[in-house]
């Protein structure tokens, strides 16, 4: 199965960013929410309170998510530093595709594929000529077609072209995964440290909670 994740990421930034990472994980969280977006799962990589990144997984979203993409920066002056240091600390924020991989041979039901019955061609006698036992299997989801005839019963070539299916879908759900997943890790290098669409400053009292500053958008 597969759904949107949204991705906001330090990158390979500071503590400084990756606390702004989990401010802005939830202030986004509740943007999206107010717009929307059915969140099924947040995912936290590293310490909750400062994570390298945090994914957003989203059942459903509104056109309105794109909005929120881009580079977001944070204003705001650091304790543990001088007053001559930096004080602008960014984040990324992209949608991807979510890949979930189901086991490795997951049944396929009859219902969500076209079957159709055809002649055996080859050798085996009279019964592999004239009896419609090989089978063309459709599965739309995949666009994937399995014939099988090596059995003799259309049931047990049936059941056999459903288990091949299963595999064939299951090893490229994997092979989607591996690559998204790679892309995930690939966006934490490319965090574009400027040209903000969106600035923020900390609240009155120097805490997480965000106010948007300005938004080039």
């Amino acid at each position: 199965m597969s759904s949107l994740l949204l991705q906001i990421t330090a990158g390979t930034g500071p503590s400084e960013a990756r606390r702004f990472v989990a401010a802005l994980s939830d202030y986004l969280a509740e943007r999206c929410a107010e717009r929307g977006a059915v969140i099924s799962e947040v995912v936290v990589h590293g310490d909750e309170a400062a994570p390298a990144s945090v994914e957003i997984h989203l059942a459903a979203a509104p056109a309105s998510v794109s909005e929120v993409l881009g580079t977001h920066a944070l204003v705001a002056r650091s304790s543990a530093r001088g007053k001559k240091a930096r004080k602008r600390w960014y984040a990324g924020v992209r949608l991807c595709e979510a890949i979930e991989v189901t086991a490795r041979g997951a049944p396929i039901s009859r219902a969500d594929v076209t079957i159709t019955a055809m002649r055996a061609s080859g050798p085996g006698g009279q019964h592999v000529n004239k009896t419609a036992s090989a089978v063309r299997v459709f599965h739309p989801a995949s666009g994937v077609t399995v014939r099988v005839a090596e059995e003799r019963s259309q049931r047990d070539n049936v059941r056999a072209a459903l288990t091949r299916l299963a595999q064939i879908v299951a090893e490229r759900q994997s092979a989607r995964a591996l690559g998204a997943r790679a892309e995930r890790r690939l966006f934490h290098y490319r965090l574009e440290r400027g040209r903000p669409a969106f600035v923020y400053e900390t609240d009155r009292n120097g805490g997480v909670s965000l106010c948007e500053k300005t938004c080039s958008r």
